[in-house]
C-alpha cells in the first residue's frame, strides 16, 4: 500500500525533514551509532563532507554513483557511498530498496543529492519507502561543508 499521498504521510515527512543544527561532534557519535546519512548541497560540497567523514565509516567502504552500469553496489557488510541517489530512475530505485532490504541493516548507507528528495517524493518521481530509508540524518551543505 502505497501512503505517500496521504495527508499523514506528508506531514510526517515534512517533520522529519526539518532542518537541525548538528555540532560535529554530535553528527560524529550518530555516524558510530550506525546512522545513515543523506548529504544534500552541491556536489563538491557532498563530496568534501564525505571525505571529511571517511575515516568515522565502517570498512569495507564501497562507491557507488546512480550513474553506474555496472549493477547494484557489491557488498554485504560495511559502508555504501550512494552519489547522486537524486539522479535514479524508478526501475533503480525500486532494485535498490530490494537490495538495501536484503542487507538487512548490515550495510550503513552514507547518500548525496543535489535536490530535495522529499519534494521528487510528493511529484511521484523518488519513491517513498527508498527515501524513509536514506533520510536517517540529513545533513544540507548547501554553503560547504563545516569540519
Amino acid at each position: 500500500m502505497d501512503l505517500t499521498g496521504t495527508p499523514y504521510f506528508q506531514e510526517t515527512m515534512a517533520s522529519e525533514t526539518a532542518a537541525v543544527e548538528v555540532a560535529d561532534g554530535e553528527l560524529r557519535r550518530l555516524l558510530g551509532a550506525g546512522s545513515n546519512l543523506l548529504i544534500r548541497g552541491e556536489k563538491s560540497a557532498a563530496t568534501a563532507t564525505v571525505v571529511a567523514l571517511s575515516e568515522d565509516l565502517s570498512a569495507p567502504l564501497v562507491t557507488w554513483s546512480a550513474e553506474s552500469r555496472a549493477g547494484l553496489p557489491q557488498l554485504g557488510q560495511g559502508t555504501v557511498i550512494l552519489l547522486d541517489v537524486d539522479q535514479l530512475d524508478l526501475a533503480t530505485q525500486h532494485a535498490l530498496l530490494g537490495w538495501l532490504d536484503d542487507c538487512g541493516g548490515r550495510v550503513r548507507v552514507i547518500s548525496t543529492a543535489d535536490t530535495d528528495l522529499f519534494e521528487r517524493v510528493t511529484a511521484g518521481d523518488f519513491l517513498g519507502p527508498l527515501y524513509y530509508r536514506l533520510n536517517t540524518i540529513v545533513v544540507d551543505v548547501a554553503s560547504g561543508p563545516r569540519f
